[in-house]
């Protein structure tokens, strides 16, 4: 449908297709501050489209962010599946992609944003840990700006920055796993987990002398 009149008096709705006679009109009631329909003409028999200009990227978006807080996991062809079985919508790619995007954004936050906060979040850790070691790498850029460069088991991190993430956990005596420390870093390789493990081994002391164990799930850039 098309709006012939829309304003904040008044509205008229028609069929875009010529010489259909479907129309309502609506105006607004200022008593009762609300819109009153005047006029309903329901003789409809056109095909329905898939598409609508009114689908834009905002409003596809917002029915997205409720789906990712449910399904973490939803992808584009979910996407194109959900909103045709639902709405009777037909999305191309490019508009999926960039809604998924900016909900992904909505529901988990804007990754750049965050890693902007990476030095306020190791100044807080160190503040409320005493005792703890935090190191942020940089690697120089052309224009002269540094950028994070790098955050016994490696993840890959499903961003659009990429990369892994290392940690090491222990086992209390409840057998209640903990995290003791965890690195971000491009890619699980000798010389991270080197250095990963050196720091490791500096906050810990010398696994001989207190009886330290390490059990690996067979990494073997670090056997």
């Amino acid at each position: 449908m098309r709006f012939r009149k829309n304003d904040g008096k008044r509205v008229r709705a028609v069929c875009k297709v010529k010489d259909c006679k479907w129309v309502v009109y609506a105006s607004r009631d200022y008593e009762d501050s609300c819109w009153q329909v005047k006029t309903f003409f329901n003789d409809h028999t056109c095909p329905r489209e898939a598409r609508n200009r009114a689908t834009n990227r905002n409003w596809v978006a917002g029915k997205l962010v409720k789906k990712l807080r449910k399904y973490p996991n939803f992808r584009n062809c979910e996407t194109t599946t959900y909103f045709k079985t639902k709405y009777d919508l037909s999305l191309n790619r490019n508009s999926i992609s960039r809604a998924l995007c900016d909900a992904r954004n909505i529901v988990y936050g804007d990754a750049k944003e965050q890693y902007a906060m990476l030095r306020d979040y190791g100044e807080t850790l160190l503040k409320t840990n005493p005792g703890s070691t935090v190191q942020i790498c940089t690697k120089p850029q052309p224009s002269g700006e540094v950028i994070f460069e790098r955050i016994l088991d490696g993840a890959f991190l499903k961003t659009v920055f990429g990369g892994q993430i290392l940690s090491a956990v222990g086992q209390d005596a409840n057998h209640h796993i903990y995290v003791i420390a965890w690195a971000v870093v491009e890619v699980e390789n000798f010389e991270n987990w080197k250095w990963f493990l050196d720091l490791l081994h500096e906050d810990l002391g010398d696994y001989k002398t207190h009886g330290w164990n390490f059990i690996s799930d067979m990494q073997k850039v670090i056997s």
